[in-house]
C-alpha cells in the first residue's frame, strides 16, 4: 500500500452544494441550524453559501442573512462560492474566511456555469484573489469539470494543469479539482493528481467528487495515494450542479469519515454528532425540518 496521509481535512459543502438543487426553499433558520450542527461535529471548514443569481439558484438568495446569523467561529472557517465579480465582492464584504471562486475547464461549461469564457474567467479570478487578499480572505481556485465535461467529454489534463498554473500564479491559496458530473475514474484521478503534485509539490490541493457512478470513495483513495489530503463532501450525500445535467449528489460526509477512521486516518470529526447532522440534512431534503437544535 502506498503511503497515505495521517490526517485528512474534510470540507462539508452540504449547506451550499447540498441544498442548492432542492425544489423547495429551505428556511434560513434551518440552514443555520445545519451549519451549526456541522461545526459541533468538528468540521473545520464549511461551504455555507454561494453568492450567485437568485434567478438561477433561488435557494441561495438568503446567503447574506445566513452568514450574519452564524457569525464567526474560531474553530471552523466559513467558505462561500462565487462565479463572477459581483458575487465575489458580496461574499468578501460579508466577512467570510474563504472564497471559493469557480472556473470551468471547458468552454461549454464556462459559458453555462458563469456565462463567460475560460480566458475572461481567469482574468476575473485574478481580480478576485487580489481583492480577497486585501481583505484577509483566503481563496480556493476551484476548477469545474476537471476530468469530464457533460458536453465536451474527457477534458485534456494539459488544460487543467495550465489553469492550475494560472491560479497559483495569481496567488490562489488552494486549488481544487472537481469531478462535477461524477464520471472520473480512479486511474485518471491518480494520474492527474500525481501530475499536479509533481508540478507543484509545495502547493495545497483539494478535490471534490460527485458519486454519480459510485466511484467517489475510490477516487478519493486514488487522490490520497497521489498525496492529496483535502476533500469535499456533503452530509447526507446531498448535492448536484444545476448547470450539469445528470450530476447527482456528493459523497456523503458520514461515509467518508467512516472509511477514513477505519483506515486509521484522522479527521477530527465526531461520528455521533455527524449522524445528527445527516438527519437534519435529510429532513431538509424531504421538506420537513427536524424540530431540534444543533
Amino acid at each position: 500500500m502506498k503511503r497515505l496521509p495521517e490526517r485528512v481535512e474534510i470540507v462539508d459543502v452540504s449547506p451550499r452544494d447540498g441544498l442548492q438543487m432542492l425544489p423547495h426553499i429551505v428556511p434560513t433558520e434551518s440552514k443555520v441550524e445545519l451549519i451549526k450542527s456541522l461545526r459541533k461535529a468538528g468540521l473545520k471548514r464549511i461551504e455555507a453559501v454561494s453568492f450567485v443569481s437568485p434567478k438561477y439558484v433561488p435557494q441561495m438568495a438568503d446567503a447574506g442573512d445566513i452568514l450574519a446569523q452564524i457569525g464567526k467561529d474560531e474553530n471552523s472557517k466559513t467558505m462561500a462560492l462565487a462565479l463572477n465579480e459581483r458575487g465575489y465582492k458580496q461574499a468578501i464584504e460579508s466577512e467570510i474566511d474563504w472564497l471559493c471562486y469557480v472556473i470551468a475547464a471547458s468552454e461549454t461549461m464556462s459559458k453555462r456555469n458563469a456565462n463567460t469564457t475560460i480566458k475572461k474567467s481567469l482574468e476575473t479570478t485574478r481580480r478576485a484573489i487580489e481583492f480577497a487578499h486585501e481583505h484577509g480572505v483566503k481563496v480556493r481556485g476551484s476548477i469545474a469539470v476537471s476530468w469530464v465535461c457533460p458536453d465536451e467529454g474527457d477534458v485534456p489534463k494539459k488544460r487543467v494543469l495550465e489553469i492550475t498554473q494560472e491560479l497559483f500564479d495569481a496567488g490562489a491559496d488552494e486549488v481544487a479539482y472537481n469531478d462535477t458530473v461524477g464520471k472520473a475514474n480512479p486511474k485518471d484521478v491518480y494520474e492527474l493528481c500525481s501530475m499536479a503534485k509533481e508540478c507543484w509539490a509545495d502547493k495545497v490541493f483539494a478535490a471534490h467528487f460527485h458519486d454519480t457512478n459510485f466511484t467517489a470513495l475510490a477516487n478519493i483513495y486514488a487522490a490520497m495515494t497521489a498525496g492529496w489530503d483535502i476533500f469535499d463532501s456533503s452530509v447526507g450525500g446531498l448535492g448536484g450542479c444545476p448547470f450539469s445535467p445528470g450530476a447527482s449528489g456528493n459523497i456523503a460526509t458520514e461515509k467518508l469519515v467512516w472509511m477514513l477512521s477505519r483506515m486509521g486516518i484522522e479527521t477530527g470529526i465526531d461520528e455521533n454528532e455527524l449522524t445528527h447532522c445527516s438527519e437534519i440534512a435529510l429532513s431538509l431534503e424531504n421538506g420537513n425540518p427536524l424540530a431540534m437544535k444543533a
